[in-house]
């Protein structure tokens, strides 16, 4: 088998952190599946959370910080894709002709 190009790994570069998301995610499931004690914990931490998140300060930091992110993700995207732009522009180093002097020297 080949190894992957870069162009390959840069189009991939999610897989890794959603592959590690998943076996956590799968891990949390199970544990709550297989242990009352642990289900009671997740659960009890879970609503923390929701309770400490839905404060209206930081409820609107954290929608402001992830609306924030969204758009850097996407136009950091966007910039992958379409390249940044950067226009270069040409500049003429010729001395103009000085006045009663036609050839500027």
């Amino acid at each position: 088998m080949q190894p992957m190009t870069a162009q390959a790994e840069h189009r991939r570069w999610w897989l890794g952190p959603l592959l590690w998301s998943l076996v956590f995610l799968g891990g949390l499931i199970t544990a709550c599946v297989m242990s009352e004690e642990a289900r009671e914990v997740i659960g009890e931490g879970v609503g923390y959370l929701l309770g400490f998140f839905s404060t209206p300060f930081i409820l609107e930091a954290s929608a402001a910080l992830t609306g924030f992110g969204v758009v850097m993700i996407i136009n950091n995207l966007r910039l992958a894709r379409e390249g940044d732009g950067w226009v270069e522009m040409e500049v003429k180093t010729e001395v103009p002709p000085a006045e009663g002097n036609p050839k500027g020297e």
